[in-house]
């Protein structure tokens, strides 16, 4: 009796149970779309976001291959993608998901895109990602992760693409990326990484961008990053970084793309730079550099895009730091709030620059000269404290030209002169006080000219004051300069010959000068002469002694008269 009563209490306990699976049954052969969900037999998708989805829905078309599952409070997978063994893309991101569990994936044999971001994921097992062995693109950003095992991507002979930003990760191991012979793009910023990972990086050996950006790396040292001959961009921005081996990018033969931003350096790091021949976009904003040096990016001679701004130290910029940057096309130096002047014709020496600009600097004039005009499209000068004088007139007819007619797309022809775009609205006026706070473009003409008559006048004026000085200066001068002269002749007393206008006849005394004698006693014999008072030549004995003295000079000796 008790097992025929157990029997049927059991069937009734069934009934709900097999009435819920057929129900199901019937829903996905009917492929019922769940409530806020959005779904199409045709492209074969559905979209789910923000659908409130606790669990991955059963009820979907079987053959579906794009599902949109983010945005929802799904934590667990089960078994539940068993169903949808041709799904190409499936995304889950945003999701409450803390552990994928293990072969969770074994069905999804064709799944080409996987998308995990924004979840509470804390570890992989190695075995998380079994069957995705046509998996191209795995996104895990922005979970928990502090470690992957080596042997995660084991299956992944297809991924091409990893992002792992965002997560806790301080290094990964040895052999993680050796499956993957066809990875092409590694992200890993908005981690903790102290250090390149050269060991991992050393089998992506096929890699074309690596993003490390937003880590705590302290230095780029040598053999720090492996030849990775293909690589095209790299970005190390926002870390501690002060200075780059000279030889640390020497594997890089092939690299385009290169940001520097935001990091230590207190010098641009020419010598590393100049192994990178190809590289066409630099960014180095953000530093502490004071100088940018003669020939600061020697060797960068296919550099065409060049960054350098909020450089709060940089101060002076060499009229020679482009000159091997022929190929530049663009510049951007804002943000440098210690910069108040540039060299003149500094970017002549770049034929092909079409764009220049140096708002937020602290540059008070700017003449054409600095720029090469005939060839610029676009020139942004707003946010400087520009004095709006005579030196600007030029920058006043540009802005004034450009204000009349309307400017021609840079996507237009490039031989219109006119072409040449300013940001005039934002060309504010620190000065004179007259002008103060207005738009250099609301500056009348006769504001900011300088009349060509008051300069005349100005210069007239200074150079009559000039010859006055002069003339003054030598007026007061030759007094003094015979006072002084004259003064001094007193002093040296009479015996001095030759001035006659202080010169009295003393008491002549006649002594011979001989020669001095030596302290050899080396003594010379003096040559015979006669008496002056006796008849000799031409000289008259009746003769003035003065007069005598004069006579046949060059026959007598050395008399000395005191």
């Amino acid at each position: 009796m008790g097992g025929e009563t157990t029997q049927p209490m059991f069937f009734l306990r069934m009934v709900p149970i097999l009435i819920l699976l057929a129900m199901t049954v019937s829903a996905s052969v009917a492929a019922l779309c769940p409530v806020k969900c959005r779904c199409n037999d045709t492209t074969l998708s559905t979209i789910c976001t923000s659908a409130g989805l606790e669990v991955i829905p059963l009820q979907l078309n079987p053959e579906i291959r794009h599902m949109d599952l983010s945005n929802n409070k799904i934590s667990n997978l089960y078994y539940a993608l068993s169903i949808y063994e041709n799904l190409i893309s499936l995304d889950l991101s945003k999701n409450n998901l803390s552990s994928l569990g293990s072969d969770k994936f074994k069905s999804q044999s064709n799944l080409q895109v996987l998308n995990i971001s924004r979840n509470s994921i804390e570890k992989l097992k190695k075995d998380s990602f079994n069957g995705l062995k046509a998996l191209v693109k795995l996104d895990l950003s922005y979970n928990r992760l502090e470690q992957l095992h080596n042997l995660t991507f084991l299956e992944l002979h297809s991924l091409r693409t990893v992002v792992l930003s965002g997560n806790r990760i301080t290094h990964l191991d040895k052999g993680l990326l050796k499956a993957t012979k066809h990875l092409k793009e590694l992200v890993l910023d908005n981690n903790q990484l102290l250090e390149i990972p050269s060991a991992v990086l050393s089998d992506a050996i096929g890699l074309q961008r690596l993003i490390l950006s937003q880590n705590l790396i302290d230095s780029v040292d040598e053999g720090s990053i492996p030849i990775l001959s293909d690589l095209r961009s790299l970005s190390i921005d926002g870390n501690v970084i002060r200075d780059i081996h000279h030889a640390a990018l020497t594997g890089l033969l092939s690299l385009e793309r290169l940001d520097l931003s935001d990091n230590n350096f207190t010098n641009v790091p020419t010598a590393s730079l100049s192994k990178l021949s190809n590289l066409t976009w630099l960014k180095l904003s953000g530093n502490f550099v004071g100088k940018i040096p003669p020939v600061a990016f020697r060797g960068l001679f296919q550099l065409k895009y060049i960054h350098l701004d909020r450089l709060e130290l940089l101060t002076k910029i060499d009229v020679r730091a482009f000159v091997d940057n022929i190929n530049l096309e663009r510049i951007w130096l804002n943000d440098n709030i210690g910069l108040s002047s540039i060299p003149t014709r500094i970017f002549h020496g770049n034929p092909k620059i079409v764009h220049i600009s140096m708002r937020n600097n602290a540059l008070t004039t700017v003449e054409a000269t600095h720029f090469p005009l005939d060839q610029l499209r676009l020139l942004q000068l707003g946010g400087n404290p520009l004095e709006c004088n005579c030196s600007l007139l030029w920058l006043w007819h540009l802005a004034q030209d450009q204000n009349k007619s309307p400017i021609i797309q840079s996507n237009q022809t490039h031989n219109i002169p006119s072409e040449l775009h300013i940001d005039s609205q934002d060309i504010i006026c620190a000065g004179p006080e007259t002008q103060l706070g207005k738009r250099l473009l609301d500056v009348s003409e006769s504001e900011i000219n300088c009349s060509y008559s008051w300069i005349a006048i100005m210069s007239a004026v200074v150079s009559i004051l000039f010859v006055v000085v002069i003339i003054t200066g030598l007026i007061l001068w030759s007094p003094l300069k015979k006072s002084h002269l004259r003064g001094k002749d007193m002093s040296q007393g009479s015996g001095a010959l030759g001035r006659a206008e202080v010169y009295e006849p003393p008491r002549i005394e006649k002594c011979i000068v001989s020669a001095p004698v030596s302290h050899h006693h080396d003594y010379r014999t003096l040559s015979s002469w006669e008496h002056y008072g006796s008849s000799y030549g031409n000289c008259m004995s009746n003769m003035n002694i003065y007069e005598q003295l004069d006579c046949h000079l060059k026959d007598r000796p050395h008399i000395v008269y005191v």
